[in-house]
């Protein structure tokens, strides 16, 4: 296929490309790929801003869904929706428990799913406002919610927000991200959303201690978040990516120029040609992706299952599909739920104890995710994860004294210090091993496929630990040990390294059937050009 078979406006675009080799024709680099880490985020200070600014919506996604979990534990929300048991004490329903975590799951999976055809259709940054909406909505739910039917609504109003952003943010800050720094960039978004999760047991330990029986203020400071939010979301620009995929070309060379124009060195035209030719290669390879339309919008997703794709969209999904099956469910979303019922009375202390090494784990994955790779700290992160739900397994088999109490919060932090890194690095592979074409598309699926184990876990976890239910309190461990061991394996053979990997030397070693666990050491055919001293470069 030649470059006459492209759409009419890319032609005068992709007139430089035709000069270059037929298989090297839309593969270009940048010369400030050359950049270190940290030189990069100096130069690009603005990018980095806006990327980081982005995600306090990523605070607020961890804020209001570890909120949402552990509430339910505070004595006051018990007595508002609750019911009278024989002993003339409120408790909850173990059937409802399990209907809010299932409803909050599927609001994940509809915002994921849903929300990325408007952010292909309509702009990520129109795609912003609409979360920025629900997130509103969900709120005055949550607020006055009168009964366990209420909050059932509220869940699922939340967890459409949840969804969206977990699905949006990550592309958004993918495209905008320098190179050199793009994994830092998306591993923000896992900090800020630590931040969230460990400020919201803070708040509920500070305000249990003034009113035991208080849960509206919790749950009101979620309007601190969106406050906050609603300014920055005006300020953003949309991506140029996105309008590079629409032919709108002066918008996105104005965007670049917006926010990278006073860079040194950087050269708008040629880095806005940049991004057109990976769309414009990516266009050519994938029929699927040529025509619009409800029907095309079908069959894109559908793409994201075909022969060349569907190994990518497994690999993106598989950190985050990881930390649900190492027990996200059961010490994180309901850990305040299984302290206060293994007899611990400062259960919301405990619970914001063990977040703290999420934020500080992050923190230096920042730091040196982009030096030292991903693929192995994932692996690393789910074996040790599972290792520690083994030993609160074997912990529930012996008599619960204080020094074993101790060392389960002990096991709980190593276990969320490990459990955040696949957190955090489950949304950066959401961004980056996608196609850059079907990136909205892949990074709605992946995402939706983690949270097809959150709605499984988010439903049955509740029942499994009331006394009303199952009960099985720490043995719930067991079945997060056999999750967790199988998840082991599956990991090493299908999530790839995509450090320092461009959207083109990803497409050649997917195109080239290379294993994920070869990925790293594998040379492709820009590095091989460049070693022999060629011009061959590639695209960012």
């Amino acid at each position: 296929m030649g470059p006459t078979d492209l759409p009419p406006q890319w032609k005068d675009e992709t007139a430089t490309v035709e000069r270059l080799p037929e298989d090297e024709a839309e593969i270009k680099k940048s010369e400030l790929d050359n950049l270190g880490v940290w030189a990069t985020v100096k130069r690009f200070k603005k990018a980095v801003l806006l990327c980081n600014l982005l995600c306090i919506a990523a605070a607020a996604d961890g804020y209001q869904y570890t909120l949402n979990g552990n509430v339910i534990a505070n004595l006051g929300f018990i007595r508002h929706v609750g019911f009278l048991n024989d002993e003339g004490e409120y408790e909850l329903n173990a059937d409802h428990t399990a209907l809010w975590g299932a409803m909050q799951s599927l609001g994940q999976m509809v915002g994921m799913l849903f929300l990325n055809p408007i952010s292909d259709a309509l702009g990520r940054k129109a795609t912003l406002y609409v979360l920025w909406v629900i997130h509103c909505g969900a709120i005055l739910l949550e607020t006055f919610v009168r009964d366990w039917r209420g909050w059932a609504g509220a869940k699922l109003t939340a967890g459409i927000g949840i969804g969206a952003i977990q699905s949006t943010l990550p592309v958004f800050i993918s495209e905008w991200a320098p190179a050199n720094c793009r994994g830092a960039m998306v591993l923000a978004y896992g900090f800020w959303n630590a931040l969230g999760k460990f400020l919201a047991p803070l708040v509920l330990t500070v305000r249990e201690a003034a009113d035991p029986y208080d849960y509206k203020v919790p749950i009101l400071t979620q309007c601190a978040f969106v406050g906050i939010m609603l300014p920055i979301l005006l300020w953003l620009p949309e991506t140029p990516s996105y309008y590079a995929a629409r032919d709108m070309d002066d918008r996105g060379k104005a965007m670049l120029r917006r926010v990278n124009g006073n860079v040194q060195g950087y050269d708008v035209d040629a880095e806005y040609a940049i991004i057109r030719n990976t769309i414009v290669h990516e266009f050519k390879r994938d029929e699927a992706t040529r025509e619009r339309g409800w029907k095309s919008t079908l069959r894109s997703y559908g793409t994201c299952f075909s022969r060349l794709h569907a190994r990518r969209t497994l690999g993106a999904a598989l950190p985050a599909c990881a930390q649900q099956l190492t027990g996200l469910a059961f010490l994180n979303v309901y850990s305040s739920l299984f302290f206060r019922q293994s007899g611990f009375d400062n259960a919301f202390l405990i619970t914001t104890i063990t977040t703290v090494p999420a934020v500080a784990t992050i923190a230096g994955l920042i730091l040196g995710t982009d030096r030292f790779g991903r693929r192995n700290i994932v692996l690393a992160s789910t074996a040790i994860c599972t290792t520690a739900m083994l030993i609160v397994g074997i912990l529930g088999q012996v008599e619960a004294t204080p020094p074993l109490k101790d060392f389960l919060i002990f096991i709980a932090c190593v276990w969320s210090l490990f459990s955040a890194a696949l957190g955090a690095l489950g949304w950066s592979f959401v961004g980056e091993v996608a196609s850059q074409k079907l990136r909205a598309r892949t990074a709605g699926i992946a995402a939706a496929m983690s949270v097809v184990f959150g709605l499984t876990f988010n439903t049955t976890v509740p029942v499994v630990l009331d006394p009303s239910g199952v009960d099985w309190g720490y043995n719930t461990a067991w079945l997060f040990t056999a999750t967790g061991a199988a998840m082991c394996a599956i990991t090493w053979l299908f999530v790839p390294e995509p450090a320092q990997r461009n959207s083109a030397k990803m497409d050649e070693m997917y195109e080239k059937g290379v294993s994920a666990w070869r990925m790293k050491k594998f040379v492709t055919n820009v590095q091989t050009e460049r070693a022999a001293g060629g011009t061959f470069a590639e695209t960012k």
